[in-house]
């Protein structure tokens, strides 16, 4: 028989822009341009136990997501953040990636091991630090070679079919910037500070005085740089336990994975979500709140159009085009945020969902305790 599997709590850096980017006050980004992916793992990891409570040699798993291997020693990357974090040399590590669902993909493994028996305190973390990867790597890591296109351009062409035109686009944007801006407060619930940053720098200071009309479309279309994610370092860990501890945050109920063909991976959210309603036994009308990653504008409205959600029940903090999407960090940043907003409204049960380049689609189901 299965076992409850809990999450006691988590905590992620500050997400900050990265080097060939700009901050959210128009200065040049790159606070973390030195800093590795392992780094800023271990230092959430550190922050997120004592968050909770729990000694580091209590923990007997660490599962570290990473889509962009650093440097010669990336190989040993999950074990090097656990000896870091300061766990025992005999808890053994996973390195995985699922590119942007790499996050939601490591709660879920972390999650099944203790559901299975095989563990009972895992730490999901995942890193990375766009700033640091070659310019050769991380532009051509962007274009779908079964597709035969950049994948924002297989976005645009599913938008245009559905109608959703730049406004549409902007708007949700511009929306973004702002529900992020109005949450700074509550975001330091999540973030421990790091690097000398205490909160998000590429939220716009501003958000009503920038024209979002007139940022250059990329494809001809709607989608623009400034209706799409920010480029941003970062790291978010969530501790996973058999036990339910008093202060834990919420419950794993269950994840989804599912694929597509690749031109239609902005859709790929869709079928996941589906599929893990399907799993739960439940309806959209059960879900209070959704946190579903801001790749682009254009994919979190299809999201929303394709399956009836209220839009007031998304992203009600803001999402990626405001703080940022670093890429393995961003699925445990947006349980953690959405477990404890969960906390803050009284509500109950929500759902995390990604789409993939390639064609994935990762969600996850949780429960306010």
């Amino acid at each position: 028989m299965l076992r409850d599997v809990f999450i006691l709590g988590g905590a992620r850096t500050p997400f900050a822009a990265w080097k060939r980017g700009r901050t959210g006050f128009g200065a040049r980004g790159g606070d973390y341009a030195a800093r590795h992916p392992s780094e800023l793992a271990s230092a959430v990891c550190r922050a997120a136990l004592e968050r909770c409570g729990v000694r580091a040699a209590d923990a007997d798993r660490l599962i570290f997501g990473n889509m962009y291997p650093i440097g010669p020693h990336a190989c040993y990357g999950g074990r090097y953040v656990s000896l870091r974090a300061g766990l025992p040399p005999e808890v053994p590590s996973l390195a995985m990636n699922m590119a942007c669902g790499t996050g939601l993909a490591a709660l879920i493994q972390s999650a099944r091991e203790i559901a299975c028996g095989d563990a009972e305190l895992s730490l999901c973390v995942g890193a990375d630090c766009p700033s640091l990867v070659d310019k050769e790597i991380f532009g051509p890591s962007f274009y779908d070679e079964e597709c035969g296109s950049e994948i924002g351009a297989t976005v645009e062409a599913l938008a245009a079919e559905r109608g959703i035109d730049a406004a549409a686009m902007d708007a949700w944007a511009l929306e973004s910037h702002l529900r992020a801006k109005r949450a700074k407060a509550v975001a330091r619930e999540e973030i421990v500070a790091f690097g000398g940053l205490a909160l998000d720098d590429s939220v716009l200071e501003n958000p009503a005085a920038v024209s979002f009309a007139n940022a250059k479309r990329l494809y001809g279309g709607g989608i623009s740089g400034r209706n799409t994610h920010a480029i941003v370092d970062g790291a978010a860990a969530l501790v996973l336990g058999a036990q339910r501890p008093d202060g834990a945050l919420g419950r794993f109920v269950d994840g989804a994975s599912v694929g597509v063909e690749p031109a239609r991976m902005g859709l790929a959210s869709v079928p996941a979500i589906r599929a893990l309603l399907k799993k739960t036994g439940k309806t959209i009308a059960d879900i209070d709140l959704f946190e579903i990653n801001e790749t682009f504008a254009a994919q979190v409205l299809m999201d929303i159009g394709e399956l009836q959600i209220p839009p007031e029940k998304v992203n009600v903090n803001g999402g990626a085009i405001a703080f940022g999407h670093p890429f393995a960090a961003t699925g445990g940043k947006l349980v953690l945020g959405l477990l404890l907003e969960l906390r803050r409204r009284k509500l109950r049960t929500g759902i995390a969902a990604i789409c993939v380049g390639g064609g994935i689609g990762v969600a996850v189901l949780v429960e306010r305790l």
